[in-house]
């Protein structure tokens, strides 16, 4: 017998393959070792080859996965993002009930390497894929590589949002409804707005990792950031997107963390949970951007649709993202803190809005005709009436990151979490493609801020943390660098190596949004009296201010969300309040006045952008 290598015809090219020879009467005999039962065929995908192997798992379902009894699609499938793929269907041995489940094969040099399809992953399984890769990775990549992330596919995206939805969050609301009770025997750690700004997420993990590291918490497996302990709760007050340049990744890594961790995960609403604000203030163009049009943020909005709005300590505190409004203090009073009693999806989006102020009864607000501010005089009774002591909320950006007001052994402390809001982690770096607009300017050089409860005594201590730190923090973690060094700036100076920018441009950024509304920005005038009341309104809040600049900025920024709410004629008139702000920011000695001129202009463009009508 002899053995000759030949040509075959394979997959449209030749394939060589071993023949062998055996000499007899008239003809020579050729033959095929090991020939297939079904014979040669012309395609990748012309057998099953899953049948046997095993597929292993990270999370705590660990072990091996058998694929069993598999038969082959004969047409190779192009799978979004992965490549093209043989596809067997096979049945799945593992802990549980055997189940049938889609198989990915790729050629390997020993075996074939299969894999199951992201679709009949288990949960926990693509959750701990995004935490490990979205912890370590997500902050090194530009805008340039975002594809390198390998989660960055929108089927794989779109499985995680479905199964987060259906397997956690709703059950979690039919249960608990619309209010969350905290329940960590030892410590709650409770974050405000975040906005879109990774680098604060990860550093106030570590901090928290850091603060707590002797009390024998369990750390998540597969995380290096997070515990996950019936000792801790971490309580996330809402914002988690617009403004900022990965909010993609921060949301699928906090809904991972959710995914993984539910009890010790409790994500609130804000009102920047919506597609109305998504399309105003950023978010909306991101997934477009980053997913190349293959996943949309209705995805998103139907799993933070199902959040809750309040988290409550019993006989403590109680967390939510804006305040008290009229419908809560109606529906609410007097439950002793069993707020998923009375609470409903339309008490809750009244919530997400109020602000508080130091003086009685409820006033109007500068973001809009329908918001009002609650008195601590409401919140005192609102409060003592649920045997409750504090009342933590997000929603207002403040110097510091955080600030008390107080009525008697009653207080409502704001959480501001996002160091150097509306600031890129590389502050020299390229400004984001999908909305170039919102980083034209400079953050606030802002400090960030959290609360860590200690719920055996119910005393709560602020944590601040600078821009320059947090920047620091999450690039020492990640590996991520930036070309400037955040080391060279001291504590107190601004986060910008170029001078900050102007009053007068951000102003004037903020109104580039409006040009195309019908009507200028000009063809409406304020009645003197209100002209002289907003006057003397800005005049006591700069007054009082030890930062002008941030608080005029501010002023600006209420005045804005304004305008989601508002028709023409108020967004004509939330111009001219700008202008108000600017002239009474000059009358009080401000040094750089230009600042505002650009914010009008801002927002004029970003609301001919929204295309309002």
């Amino acid at each position: 017998m002899c053995e000759e290598t030949c040509q075959i015809p394979y997959f449209g090219k030749s394939k060589p393959v071993k023949v062998l020879r055996t000499s007899a009467h008239g003809p020579q005999q050729c033959s095929l070792p090991n020939l297939p039962s079904q014979g040669i065929c012309e395609d990748d995908c012309c057998a099953a080859k899953c049948s046997g192997q095993s597929y292993s798992l990270k999370s705590e379902w660990k072990g091996q996965w058998q694929f069993q009894k598999c038969t082959v699609r004969k047409e190779p499938q192009e799978v979004k993002g992965y490549g093209t793929f043989c596809v067997e269907d096979c049945t799945v041995l593992h802990s549980k009930e055997p189940q049938k489940a889609k198989v990915m094969r790729r050629s390997g040099p020993v075996a074939p390497q299969c894999e199951l399809y992201h679709r009949d992953l288990p949960l926990q399984e693509l959750a701990t894929d995004f935490v490990e890769q979205l912890e370590k990775t997500a902050l090194t990549l530009t805008h340039e590589n975002y594809e390198d992330l390998e989660l960055m596919r929108p089927d794989k995206v779109k499985s995680f949002l479905k199964k987060v939805k259906n397997e956690v969050l709703q059950p979690e609301l039919n249960q608990q409804s619309y209010s969350q009770e905290i329940n960590a025997t030892q410590n709650a750690v409770i974050i405000g707005d975040l906005h879109a700004q990774l680098f604060n997420l990860i550093s106030f993990l570590i901090l928290i990792k850091e603060k707590y590291k002797d009390k024998g918490f369990t750390t998540l497996d597969g995380s290096a950031l997070l515990f996950c302990d019936p000792g801790i709760q971490y309580v996330f007050m809402g914002d988690y997107v617009d403004r900022g340049e990965r909010g993609v990744e921060l949301l699928l890594l906090l809904l991972a963390y959710k995914a993984r961790c539910p009890q010790g995960m409790v994500l609130l609403q804000g009102n920047h949970e919506t597609n109305k604000m998504w399309k105003k203030y950023g978010f909306a163009k991101e997934p477009k951007y980053k997913f190349h049009d293959g996943l949309s943020t209705g995805r998103f909005e139907e799993v933070v649709e199902l959040l809750p709005y309040v988290a409550v300590s019993p006989g403590q505190f109680m967390a939510l993202h804006g305040g008290l409004s009229p419908e809560l203090e109606s529906a609410c009073t007097g439950k002793d803190g069993r707020f998923s009693e009375c609470l409903t999806k339309d008490i809750g989006q009244t919530t997400v809005w109020p602000d508080p102020h130091t003086g009685e009864g409820y006033i109007k607000s500068q973001r809009g005709r329908k918001i009002q501010k609650f008195g601590m005089d409401l919140a005192e009774a609102f409060l003592k009436s649920n045997n409750l002591k504090a009342m933590f909320r997000g929603h207002e950006q403040v110097k510091a990151g955080y600030e008390m007001k107080t009525k008697g052994e009653y207080v409502v402390t704001t959480v501001f979490s996002a160091a150097d809001y509306v600031g890129m982690f590389c502050i020299d770096g390229q400004q984001p493609p999908w909305d170039k607009m919102m980083f034209s300017t400079p953050g606030q050089g802002n400090y960030g801020a959290m609360v860590l409860v200690d719920r055996k005594t119910g005393k709560a201590k602020l944590q601040k943390l600078s821009p320059r730190r947090s920047r620091k923090l999450a690039s020492k973690f990640t590996g991520a660098s930036c070309k400037w060094d955040f080391g060279l700036l001291q504590e107190s100076q601004p986060e910008s190596p170029a001078s900050k920018g102007t009053l007068e441009s951000f102003i004037e950024e903020n109104h580039k949004h409006i040009k195309h509304l019908r009507g200028s920005s000009d063809s409406c005038s304020l009645e003197k009296v209100e002209t002289e009341s907003l006057k003397e309104e800005a005049r006591q809040i700069l007054r009082n201010s030890q930062d002008r600049e941030f608080e005029a900025r501010k002023l600006i920024d209420l005045q804005g969300e304004a305008l989601t709410h508002g028709e023409n004629l108020e967004i004509c008139k939330a111009i001219q309040k700008d202008k108000i702000t600017l002239e009474v920011y000059n009358e009080l000695d401000g040094t750089d006045g230009k600042i505002l001129e650009t914010d009008i202009e801002t927002r004029e463009d970003e609301l001919e952008a929204d295309g309002v009508q």
